[in-house]
């Protein structure tokens, strides 16, 4: 292990301990600021590194804990990701339009690059790794999709890897030769890996059928479905805009798609089709727009490419379709 670290404001003057701590804490999380809930605001942390991996154990009074939107350029640190496990008390966690709260044995996985907020109303005791992106993306090959996800201590996976932080949190008798603190680095990220297991990552919901599905996976493959139907008309619509608009990975938009027997190209130009049909069929009752706009209308840019996919997919052209003479 390497040099192990302690901070504390508790013998500063009451009036200057939020500003000590944010110093503090601005040493370890770049960016951070926090926001104590009273004057008699008690903090203190320890902090390790374990090869690549940098521990911190956490303990303070009821306070708010903001990543703020932009700050100082960093020089040259690698993207990272924290994990945040609950070792006493609780704490609600947002990050990405999500919430996770925690209590005791409970964690979830941020991004240092987003803005994310910690909330906790009692005193909390949290123990944080902060991981290298790229040496978490080789076991967990998509963590964008955990970030802000509630991992309970119900789970056998969680329960392992709490066990392990708490028996690494920072102390002073740790091993020190060569070697160790790499193998243990290996095991822990082993042991994180089984953890965040895909299908383990969101609560059952129930689909448009109301079956009741199951993970992370199900659960992001409804919002591609739904954000693919909301934005059909954009002719611009890609798994690298989904992935965007989502914040996801692109990667983790190809499984979605994947999960239902289908690309994104194909999806998308799928249900365009049908959306044109729909429309031309109306448009036979109702004297609607020429075909040239139906097409553009529902999201194409080519009205050769338009009349080709619609005659492979139902068999006639626009034109005959519209005229109700629709394929067997």
């Amino acid at each position: 292990m390497g040099l192990m670290e302690r901070f504390s404001v508790d013998t500063i003057a009451p009036e200057q301990r939020r500003a000590c701590w944010n110093d503090i804490v601005a040493q370890a999380f770049p960016n951070v600021a926090v926001d104590p809930r009273d004057e008699g605001f008690t903090a203190h942390l320890v902090r390790q590194p374990l090869g690549r991996l940098d521990f911190a154990y956490v303990n303070s009074s009821p306070a708010k804990v903001c990543r703020l939107p932009q700050g100082r350029p960093q020089a040259a640190e690698e993207p990272y990701f924290k994990i945040h496990a609950q070792h006493r008390g609780s704490s609600l966690n947002r990050q990405g339009g999500r919430e996770a709260w925690l209590n005791d044995g409970d964690w979830t996985l941020c991004d240092s690059r987003s803005p994310y907020s910690i909330a906790f109303a009692d005193t909390n005791q949290m123990l944080v790794v902060k991981l290298p992106q790229s040496l978490l993306t080789r076991r967990v090959p998509d963590p964008e999709r955990l970030v802000g996800v509630r991992m309970g201590a119900d789970r056998p996976e969680s329960r392992m890897l709490l066990s392990l932080l708490r028996s690494l949190a920072p102390q002073a008798d740790l091993p020190t030769e060569p070697g160790w603190t790499g193998a243990v680095a290996d095991i822990l990220l082993d042991v994180l890996a089984l953890a965040c297991r895909g299908d383990a990552a969101c609560e059952p919901a129930p689909d448009g059928d109301g079956v009741p599905v199951q993970g992370a996976l199900a659960h992001w493959t409804r919002q591609v479905r739904g954000h693919v139907d909301a934005h059909l008309r954009d002719p611009c619509l890609n798994s690298a805009r989904i992935a965007t608009a989502l914040g996801i990975s692109s990667r983790y938009v190809q499984m979605a798609f994947a999960s239902l027997g289908t690309t994104a190209t194909a999806y998308i130009l799928s249900r365009r089709l049908e959306l044109a049909a729909t429309t031309l069929r109306q448009a036979h009752y109702t004297a609607g727009g020429t075909i040239s706009d139906i097409a553009y209308d529902v999201g194409f840019n080519d009205l050769s490419h338009f009349s080709r996919s619609f005659r492979a997919h139902f068999g006639v052209s626009p034109r005959a379709y519209r005229a109700g003479r629709f394929a067997a």
